[in-house]
């Protein structure tokens, strides 16, 4: 009897555990719509936080109630972003897909100021005197944007560049958001021209610390026959809604800092 009774207290109270674990589940249980677990296998799960939500569940529950548009998801595939509309019940507006530019060239080819043995962060370079390099406004190399891509877009070449895989990039934004220099922007892949540079600097002094720098000569101004370039504080700026890739502002920029992209990405 002395074993006998502590199992069955043991037991009984078990018994009444479970079933008051039971009964609270289905009192207190959550209803979810069927709908949300479709949405979240569609979205990538980076939760790269670039539609302004804290994460992918975040996003797919404020979808599912209406309170944002699927177009602010900017990292899904073409694919994916179907199978939502189709869940969601909605008409697919077309998008054109974004990739990351460099707005710099210069990398090895600008010497340093100092020896800077600190953190190998851009950020943290920047707070010292602006960064290492001679040229104030150019790339410090240190691979800042590389590490902050969810999506292993960016690669740092030999140059001390950052080299963006345009098929891997969703344009989420995350290294435009940690460039200290703001060298990185976001533009259609049919934006084909762009200016490798960010320079503000008088002519003659870019020339001075980069061979590939942008020095202001207005040729390129000149050149351009629907008016889409013009020369703004020191600095050539390319109007996208203008321009019609024709090359000309290219064939005549005296240190090739005007280039073209040449994705070749095909819109889904």
């Amino acid at each position: 009897m002395e074993i006998i009774i502590p199992i069955l207290v043991l037991g009984t109270l078990g018994l009444l555990f479970g079933l008051g674990l039971g009964i609270a589940s289905r009192k207190f249980c959550v209803s979810t719509d069927p709908h949300l677990q479709k949405i979240i296998s569609c979205l990538p799960g980076a939760n790269c936080g670039a539609c302004g939500m804290p994460g992918c569940m975040a996003f797919a529950q404020s979808l599912l109630k209406g309170e944002i548009s699927l177009d602010r998801c900017r990292v899904v595939e073409e694919q994916s972003r179907r199978k939502l509309a189709e869940v969601l019940g909605i008409k697919l507006s077309s998008q054109l897909k974004q990739v990351a530019i460099l707005h710099c060239s210069g990398g090895n080819r600008v010497k340093d100021r100092f020896q800077y043995n600190g953190l190998k962060d851009c950020v943290a370079v920047n707070l010292l005197l602006h960064g290492q390099k001679e040229c104030v406004y150019g790339c410090l190399g240190f691979g800042t944007c590389q590490r902050a891509c969810p999506f292993n877009a960016i690669s740092m070449s030999e140059s001390g560049l950052p080299v963006i895989d345009a098929e891997r990039c969703r344009a989420c934004g995350k290294c435009v958001e940690v460039c200290p220099k703001n060298l990185l922007t976001l533009a259609p892949v049919t934006s084909n021209i762009y200016v490798a540079c960010s320079s503000h600097d008088l002519g003659r002094d870019t020339r001075t610390v980069c061979s590939v720098g942008c020095i202001a000569c207005r040729r390129c101004e000149k050149v351009c026959p629907v008016d889409a370039i013009h020369v703004i504080d020191n600095l050539a700026v390319i109007d996208i809604d203008k321009c019609t890739a024709c090359g000309e502002c290219k064939k005549v920029c005296p240190t090739g800092c005007i280039r073209d992209n040449k994705f070749n990405i095909q819109e889904g």
